[in-house]
């Protein structure tokens, strides 16, 4: 019959079989000793192999019904009435068998001078470690599941916090682009059908960065291309930035829009029309980092008020995404605002 292993979560069969494992070690251990070293008798060898049988049925009754049934505050009373109802049970197994059937079937002595009372306190001493052993085995079983479950919790808790953050990324980018694109198309300009075509596919890239986890560096890196070419088009001529990439990102996994709301904040808040003053760009990966860093200068005269929701949920992202495998720095003077990125891959 299987028996489910109740406020654990574990199997009968895996448990199970841990515990057999070790019993079956001690027992052999006990019973080449009993024979190769202490000569032992039959009828020892017997006794040892009736009292390790025993002490296998009470671990295995208290793992697997007393603790995970009793074992809490209000069933205190519960918990100690089992023990001892089953304390009793090996009293009267061991003197069932010891006394009257081993004596009857297979010729042991009789024990004439036999003291009831000094009888049940002897089998209830040498009964406890067996309580103890499956009580150890119980809470340190227990101790691995409820941290399993807190790991899966936790888990679950960090892909809905990285998707509700990822959801809020770039909401006030589309909202302009639209508006810009509003603005193009009253007077039919042509260059509204290229202005549809990026914003088709920085959209593109933002829906699919919602069903995975782990784009190409190289989605990114043509994400914020197209981002800035929107920007560019808008502020056409002047408009002045640098891009430069170093390194493999074609087969690089990267997580999206970790990189992207950087530059965006750099051109909301930077000097992006003087040509002396550019928003500059740098990508560069190797096998073992990527590292990041977008530079702007301030601009002072206009500064488009923002929630900071956008840098906030990177800072977040990154804590889940790298613990202790990232470094972000952002400095500012009173002329340039610069952003660095350094991820161990």
């Amino acid at each position: 019959m299987v028996i489910k292993f109740l406020n654990l979560g574990m199997t009968n069969r895996r448990l199970l079989s841990i515990v057999l494992f070790f019993w079956l070690i001690s027992f052999l251990y006990l019973i080449i000793g009993a024979i190769l070293f202490s000569r032992s008798s039959f009828e020892g060898v017997i006794l040892i192999v009736f009292s390790q049988l025993l002490l296998l049925g009470e671990i295995i009754v208290c793992l697997f019904y007393i603790f995970p049934k009793f074992w809490r505050a209000d069933k205190a009373i519960f918990l100690t009435v089992s023990v001892v109802l089953l304390l009793l049970t090996i009293v009267l197994l061991r003197y069932s068998f010891e006394e009257v059937l081993f004596v009857k079937y297979l010729g042991f002595k009789p024990n004439l001078h036999l003291d009831p009372y000094y009888f049940i306190y002897d089998n209830f001493y040498f009964s406890l470690p067996g309580v103890f052993i499956a009580l150890i085995v119980y809470l340190v079983a227990k101790s691995f599941e409820v941290e399993k479950k807190n790991k899966s919790l936790q888990a679950g808790m960090e892909q809905a916090e990285l998707n509700l953050l990822k959801s809020q990324l770039n909401p006030h980018f589309l909202y302009n682009t639209l508006n810009y694109m509003y603005s193009i198309a009253l007077p039919l300009s042509e260059n509204l059908s290229t202005a549809i075509l990026k914003l088709s596919d920085t959209m593109r890239y933002t829906l699919a960065q919602n069903k995975r986890d782990m784009l190409t560096l190289a989605e990114e890196v043509v994400f914020i291309e197209d981002y800035i070419a929107l920007h560019s088009m808008q502020f056409h001529p002047n408009f002045y930035h640098t891009f430069s990439i170093t390194g493999a990102i074609d087969r690089l996994l990267f997580p999206p829009l970790l990189l992207a709301p950087f530059v965006e904040n750099a051109i909301k808040h930077g000097i992006t029309h003087v040509e002396k003053q550019p928003v500059n760009i740098r990508l560069n990966v190797t096998p073992a980092i990527l590292e990041f860093e977008v530079s702007n200068y301030i601009n002072k005269q206009f500064q488009e008020k923002g929630s900071g929701i956008g840098i906030a949920n990177v800072k977040r992202r990154l804590e889940i995404l790298y613990p202790g495998k990232h470094t972000l720095h952002m400095e500012k003077n009173h002329l340039v605002y610069r952003v660095s990125l350094i991820v161990k891959l």
